[in-house]
């Protein structure tokens, strides 16, 4: 018995000592013995009694509590900073990756990137009236200029690891050559006529009205299609390749980029954010060969942001400018060892 007793002293002093802290939710104010809190709740006890209950911190009237407790207030301000401060400071391992973009610390990196970079999509130009667009240049009929759109989606999509004989035939012509004129009594007979379209163009010139071929409509339904959907085609890969070439075909790509104002200014702010990229390597980099590589890169990417920031759709001419070919030729040399 005697034993017992400093048991049940000890109790009645933990029952005296609980903490009483006064609640207020919807005008009724009630007094609890206080048990522990976290951020959204707070648990209490009612007196003299085993009931037990939880309370959210929004139910109830937090400006009073916090005048008529303090110090129970004090304990959840502490509770809150400390939850912010998890908030603000995330964890080492818990930071996002892609949160920061990491600086390259080498040319290859950058160039790496780079090539993977030109293969994004991009939308090419709108597709309104294709026939105005044609009639801006001399010269140039619809069939031409949607051969040069599947050509340039070709560009941008077709395989990327060429070698040099490769990668110049995907840009040439692959109209397939005459044959040579040989005595034999097939190559002398004439060419049989298509009196039928021959009828139908001059009746289509007598009434003043030109009829649209309809593969050439079937490629504008198709391309408005796509357009609408979000679908984009073509790369900037494709277009260095076009303007590098400097070929007849290169200039469907021309009238498409100088329309295309979206094109235009993505493959600039490309360029300008791997001039600035390598840049910043050349000035913080200790090695002299990376430092120089650096430097050629940056003004290579540089040389080429500037001649395409100067294409407009005011330009209507086919004539490309040299300085444009070069420069694209030269940001393809640096990147094409690394397309996959």
């Amino acid at each position: 018995m005697r034993s017992i007793l400093p048991l049940l002293f000890l109790c009645c002093c933990v029952v005296l000592s609980a903490e009483t802290v006064q609640l207020r939710k919807n005008g009724n104010i009630v007094s609890f013995e206080y048990i522990t809190q976290d951020e959204d709740t707070i648990t209490v006890q009612i007196p003299g009694k085993d009931a037990v209950f939880t309370y959210k911190w929004d139910d109830l009237d937090q400006d009073w509590i916090k005048k008529n407790n303090p110090k129970i207030w004090a304990e959840r301000e502490l509770l809150t900073k400390a939850d912010d401060k998890k908030m603000d400071k995330p964890k080492a391992d818990e930071v996002d990756p892609f949160a920061k973009e990491v600086a390259p610390e080498d040319t290859k990196t950058i160039l790496r990137n780079l090539s993977i970079a030109v293969q994004d999509g991009l939308h090419g130009m709108p597709i309104v009236n294709i026939e105005a667009t044609c009639k801006e240049f001399d010269g140039v009929d619809e069939t031409s200029f949607w051969k040069g759109y599947e050509d340039l989606k070709k560009a941008s999509k077709g395989p990327l690891a060429l070698g040099k004989e490769k990668e110049a035939a995907l840009l040439v012509d692959k109209t397939p050559e005459k044959p040579e004129k040989t005595d034999t009594p097939a190559a002398k007979q004439p060419k049989p006529t298509n009196t039928n379209k021959g009828k139908a163009n001059k009746e289509n010139k007598t009434n003043g009205t030109t009829q649209r071929n309809p593969e050439n409509l079937a490629h504008e339904t198709e391309a408005k299609k796509d357009f609408d959907a979000d679908v984009r085609p073509f790369t900037l890969l494709g277009y260095l390749r076009s303007f590098a070439d400097g070929s007849p075909k290169s200039k469907m790509a021309w009238i498409m980029f100088r329309r295309s104002t979206e094109d235009r200014k993505n493959a600039v702010a490309l360029l300008r954010k791997y001039e600035t990229m390598s840049g910043e390597l050349a000035e913080k980099t200790a090695d002299r060969n990376t430092k120089t590589d650096a430097l050629v890169l940056k003004k290579t990417f540089g040389a080429a942001a500037d001649t395409l920031e100067k294409v407009t759709r005011d330009i209507a001419t086919l004539t490309i400018d040299p300085r444009l070919q070069q420069d694209c030729g030269a940001v393809l040399a640096k990147i094409q060892p690394l397309l996959k």
